[in-house]
């Protein structure tokens, strides 16, 4: 008589899975880039570093820490408007340089989706398009007669596993998503490369009150992009929200960071050296959720924030050494988005 499958080992299967496919399927993809160009100015990056899912979260930022329901499917999209993600300073006649635009705005698509295998393993897919942005492009840094960048591109798709766990208040999720090289990677939309992205999500509520915090790296290969090398990364993100009325209307507020895990270069001109230099893309958001008919599962989201200036570099002049601040590559001076999610 066959025995009946073990959950747990089937859980442990897929996550098995998904993790190895990053091993498997090396960075040898032949992109449509050059990822490591004679300029050292790279495309192969994501100019947008918000990767939204599906399910039961109320932020943006942090996925879900809920356990799936069997058999539903939950589905998840937003519209998004980044503002100047990708800025370069470059030399000029002008003492105070040149400001490129490399990706001035642009707005985007994110369709994500969950499906609950069993009670405790979830499957996941997101597949994020880019619907229209303006910008210099690589070729704008060198030649101010260039031709703009490309207006419509598609992002990396996304395929993913995840395992919850529930005590009390709280619930635990082990995620893992794998970048799929199918973006346009000379249109600042793809890696040109294979990303594993595993983390941890966690949530909490008590009455109105609610949290959630997400914890893991997204790890990917190298590549230059002027005086930043841009690759694996840590992740970090946390949220507070709050029931102003009942399900009609919440308030969430929450933040999210990608501290550089590559060693950035260090240059050196004529009056001083810059070296120790750390890369974080950075925001925080606010919006307001409301599920507006009682007893359906559908959620809308309305927000927006600013890039953090969480970036730093020391440099040394012949008067000594000094600490600079600045927003990192990726990071937006702002964001604009509005979401919908429906939860069966």
């Amino acid at each position: 008589m066959p025995q009946a499958a073990d959950p747990r080992r089937a859980r442990i299967g897929a996550l098995a899975l998904v993790l190895s496919g990053a091993a498997l399927l090396t960075p040898g993809h032949a992109a449509a880039a050059d990822c490591s160009p004679a300029s050292g100015v790279s495309t192969c990056f994501d100019a947008d570093t918000l990767w939204w899912t599906a399910g039961e979260t109320r932020f943006a930022s942090v996925a879900s820490a809920a356990a799936p329901r069997r058999g539903a499917l939950a589905f998840a999209a937003l519209v998004g408007y980044l503002d100047r993600p990708v800025l370069l300073s470059v030399p000029s006649p002008d003492p105070e340089g040149r400001d490129v635009n490399v990706v001035r705005g642009g707005v985007g698509l994110s369709l994500a989706y969950a499906y609950g295998l069993s009670d405790q393993l979830e499957l996941t897919l997101a597949t994020p398009l880019v619907l229209h942005q303006t910008g210099a492009g690589a070729e704008g840094i060198t030649s101010q007669s260039a031709p703009p960048l490309k207006a419509v591109a598609v992002r990396d798709p996304r395929v993913g596993v995840g395992v919850p766990w529930r005590q009390g208040a709280f619930a635990v999720k082990a995620r893992a998503e794998l970048a799929l090289p199918l973006g346009d990677d000379d249109a600042y939309a793809g890696s040109g490369g294979f990303t594993l992205a595993p983390t941890i999500a966690g949530g909490w509520q008590a009455g109105p009150l609610h949290a959630g915090v997400e914890l893991g790296a997204r790890l990917r290969r190298a590549v230059p992009f002027a005086t930043a090398r841009l690759g694996s990364q840590a992740y970090a993100a946390v949220g507070l929200g709050a029931d102003l009325w009942q399900e009609w209307l919440s308030l969430e507020l929450e933040a999210f960071a990608l501290p550089s895990l590559v060693s950035q270069p260090g240059r050196r001109d004529a009056a001083s050296e810059v070296q120790g230099g750390v890369l974080i893309p950075a925001e925080w958001l606010v919006s307001v959720r409301s599920e507006p008919v009682h007893d359906a599962p559908l959620a809308l989201s309305l927000g927006g924030g600013t890039g953090l200036p969480l970036s730093t570099e020391t440099r040394e002049t012949a008067g000594g050494a000094s600490a600079e601040r600045f927003a990192g590559v990726t990071t937006p001076r702002f964001r604009l988005f509005v979401g919908v999610r429906y939860q069966p």
